[in-house]
């Protein structure tokens, strides 16, 4: 992947500084750090929408916490044999609880 050149960079009109998020890439155009403190809230502020209820075993018919704690280390067992991604075991954890 090709990085942008200093002349480039200097042409874009960052309009504040970066804090904390992204500050070392403030500099790659690619990045779009800029955007990252923007990105960043949204998913937070979103999150809350989307989270599994914490009582949700109570309302679990199909298995009971000794079966979901059985079958999630077999998931793990099985996603580090696969070396898969951890999106993938964190998706399928998620679906699972729902």
């Amino acid at each position: 992947m090709k990085r942008w050149n200093g002349s480039v960079i200097e042409s874009i009109d960052f309009q504040k500084e970066l804090n904390g998020i992204d500050k070392l890439e403030q500099t790659d155009a690619l990045n779009c750090a800029i955007y990252a403190e923007d990105v960043h809230k949204h998913c937070l502020k979103s999150e809350m929408n989307y989270h599994p209820d914490y009582q949700y075993m109570k309302n679990q018919k199909d298995i009971n916490e000794k079966m979901r704690g059985i079958l999630i280390d077999w998931l793990i067992e099985v996603h580090l044999k696969f070396k898969l991604l951890p999106e993938t075991l964190y998706l399928t954890i998620n679906i699972i609880d729902r």
